[in-house]
This record gives C-alpha cells, structure tokens and sequence, in this order.
C-alpha cells in the first residue's frame, strides 16, 4: 500500500465506516488486550487513539480533560462581599455570584496524557497527536458538537495509525509490564 488514505467527512471509525475499517478492526482484535498496555507499539498505537476516541463519543471526554478550580477571588470563598446590608441580609460577590469556584486553566487527565504523550512519541505523523491534544483542549472550551468535522479529528489519527501499521514494522512496546503468573 504506497499511498495513505483520509476519511471523508461522512465516514467515521465511531460509526464504523472508516477508510480502514477492516483493517482497523482486524488490527485492534490481533494488537489489543481486553486489559493493559498492549505488548506491541502498533498495539498500543491502536489502543490509545481508541480510549481517546471511546471517551469523546461516549462521555465528551469529561474523563481526558479537567478543569482546575480556583477560590474566588473576590470574597475569598465565602461567597459574598464584606459589605453587610442590614443583619440578615448580605450581597453575593459580584464577580463568581456567590459560586465561590471560579474556573481556571482546562488540562489532560494523568491517564489520557500518558496515551496522548505515547501517541507523540511514537507515532510517524506525530503533529496529528499535537493537533488532537491542542484540539481536546480547545474543544471543550467551546463545547464539542460531535460534527462531522469534530469526529474527523480523531479519524485522522486512527488514518494514519493504521497507515503506519500497514507501513512500519511492529516493535515491542518499551512500557508493557507482563502480568506475572501466578500459581
């Protein structure tokens, strides 16, 4: 196979429609265990883009991105200004509305920024894994939609994960920890 293919817009492997679909699903039943790192690099290629990809269309990825909190500012937590109206009655803070938890800077999760940093390192096409990181950030600043054009993003990824495994020779994974045997 000499030249890589793209999905369409309309295709999409969530929808199981990709490009490479067989070859995609074919991959991920030989290359991905039911639990753990997958002892091979194009393994565990295929299974970080697919946790990825699963917890977007699933969850909105509100399990790869969280937003640190900070304390308000303003009333320093309590909610409401220093300024006491009568006894009984107390203005909340103008600037988080009494909320107190102002929302701060939106980061990866330890566990899918372990996948995303795998996917950089190892991956041929590996500013599709930058892309997708800047993207997954972004994206959930503005709300996902889950468009064809937002489904896209992660559909590249797998394109040219599987154009890889198609093209490279499979090494083993340097991070897979074989389950010891017990008796």
């Amino acid at each position: 196979m000499k030249t890589k293919l793209n999905c369409t817009l309309n295709q999409h492997y969530w929808r199981e429609n990709g490009v490479y679909q067989e070859i995609y699903s074919n991959l991920w039943n030989k290359l991905v265990p039911s639990s753990d790192m997958a002892e091979t690099i194009h393994g565990e290629l295929i299974r970080c883009i697919s946790r990825l990809y699963y917890d977007f269309c699933n969850n909105g990825n509100c399990n790869v991105v969280d937003i640190e909190m900070e304390t308000c500012r303003e009333c320093d937590g309590c909610g409401y200004h220093d300024m006491q109206l009568d006894e009984e009655e107390w203005e909340n803070c103008y600037y988080c509305d009494g909320e107190c938890n102002v929302e701060g800077e939106v980061f990866i999760t330890d566990y899918y920024d372990e996948m995303l940093s795998f996917l950089r390192q190892y991956m041929v096409e590996s500013k599709l894994a930058d892309e997708l990181r800047d993207w997954i950030v972004n994206g959930y600043e503005n709300n996902y939609s889950f468009s064809d054009e937002q489904m896209n993003k992660y559909d590249k990824v797998v394109d040219a994960i599987v154009y890889q495994c198609l093209t490279t020779e499979n090494k083993s994974n340097p991070f897979y920890v074989p389950k010891t045997q017990e008796a």
